[in-house]
C-alpha cells in the first residue's frame, strides 16, 4: 500500500505546477506514475509476492509504452488526401545526438522517411557530410553548425527564400527557414529547448519563442526537441500563447533500449494546416532520440489566413 500511496501522491503532484512551478518536472512522468500506482494497487491485493507482482506489472506497462510507439508507427492512421487548394508536405524532426557519429545511418534514415523538409538537431562539424551526401535529394539547406550554441540544419526539397538562426539568446536555440516554390510562404522553425530540471528557464524560453513567432504570417511549423512531454504545463503555455496545434504524442526518448518512454520531440503547426497522416517515429539511426515525421497539407490559397488566426 505504501508504494501505491507514494506514486498516487506523485501522480497528483504532476497537476500542481500552478502552485509550485517545480512540480512541472514531475509532469513528464505522469503516465509512468499512473502505471506504478496501478501496479502497486494490484500487487497489494495479491496473497503472495506483492512487491514482485507490482514490479512485474510496472515493467510490462513501461515496455508497453515503447512498444506502442513502434506499433502505431507501422501503419499510422490516415485522415485524408490533400484537396485541390492544398499541397501535401511531410516534415521531419530528428535530434541526431552529439555522441552519434553514425552519419551513414542518419543519411539512410532521412532517405527512407523521405520528408519534404527535415530539421536536424545536434549536428557537429563531423556531421556536415550528412548535408553533402543528401544534396541530391535536398538541394536546398541552411545550417548554423559553426555558430556557438547552434547545432541545426534544415534540409528542403523546395527553395529556401530566407532564413534566421539564434544560438545564445533568451529563447531556445533555433533555426528558421521560409520556403519558396510550391511551398511559397511556408515557415519552418526548428527549436531545441533547455532540458529538465531547469523548469523556470524552460518557461522563459517558451515565452520568448512565442514572442519571436508572432512576427510570422502564413503557414507555420515549429518542430524540434522541446525536452517536455505532452503532460507538461510548459507545452500547454507555448500552445496557448501561439495558438499552434501539436500533432505529436508518441515517445521518442530514450532510444538505447528500443523502447522509448518520453515524448519530447514535437511538431506544432498553425491554422489552415491539416494532418493527412498521423505522426510516426522512425528508426533512431544511432541516436538516443527517434525521428518523428508527419504528413500534412498546406493551403495554396492564403487569403483567409491572417496573423490573428494563430
Amino acid at each position: 500500500m505504501l508504494g501505491f500511496l507514494v506514486f498516487a501522491g506523485l501522480l497528483i503532484a504532476t497537476r500542481l505546477s500552478n502552485l509550485w512551478l517545480a512540480f512541472d518536472v514531475l509532469s513528464h512522468f505522469t503516465l509512468h506514475y499512473a502505471i506504478l500506482a496501478g501496479a502497486f494497487l494490484i500487487g497489494y491485493f495479491m496473497p503472495v509476492g506483492r512487491v514482485l507482482t507490482a514490479f512485474i506489472l510496472a515493467f510490462i506497462g513501461f515496455a508497453g509504452i515503447g512498444a506502442y510507439a513502434h506499433y502505431a508507427s507501422e501503419e499510422p492512421r490516415v485522415f485524408g488526401l490533400a484537396q485541390a487548394n492544398e499541397r501535401p508536405l511531410r516534415i521531419m524532426s530528428f535530434n541526431s545526438g552529439f555522441a552519434n557519429d553514425n552519419t551513414e545511418a542518419i543519411i539512410k534514415e532521412v532517405r527512407r522517411l523521405d520528408p519534404d523538409v527535415a530539421v536536424l538537431i545536434e549536428l557537429s562539424e563531423g556531421k556536415r557530410v550528412v548535408l553533402n551526401q543528401l544534396r541530391d535529394k535536398y538541394p536546398y539547406h541552411i545550417d548554423c553548425i559553426g555558430t556557438a550554441y547552434c547545432h541545426f540544419a534544415i534540409l528542403s526539397k523546395a527553395p529556401i527564400t530566407s532564413s534566421d538562426f539564434k544560438g545564445l539568446w533568451n529563447g531556445p536555440a533555433l533555426i528558421s527557414a521560409t520556403l519558396g516554390g510550391q511551398y511559397a510562404g511556408v515557415h519552418v522553425v526548428g527549436v531545441h529547448s533547455i532540458r529538465t530540471p531547469y523548469v523556470r528557464a524552460q518557461f522563459g524560453q517558451m515565452r520568448e519563442l512565442a514572442n519571436y513567432l508572432n512576427a510570422f504570417t502564413g503557414p507555420l511549423f515549429v518542430v524540434g526537441d522541446f525536452n517536455a512531454t505532452p503532460f507538461a504545463r510548459v507545452l500547454g503555455l507555448f500552445a496557448e500563447r501561439t495558438s499552434l496545434r501539436r500533432v505529436t504524442f508518441l515517445p521518442t526518448w530514450p532510444g538505447q533500449v528500443e523502447l522509448p518512454q518520453l515524448a519530447i520531440d514535437h511538431i506544432f503547426f498553425s491554422a489552415g494546416v491539416r494532418v493527412l497522416e498521423a505522426a510516426k517515429i522512425g528508426q533512431r539511426a544511432g541516436s538516443d532520440h527517434y525521428p518523428v515525421t508527419v504528413l500534412t497539407s498546406v493551403p495554396t490559397d492564403r487569403s483567409g489566413l491572417i496573423k490573428s488566426d494563430r
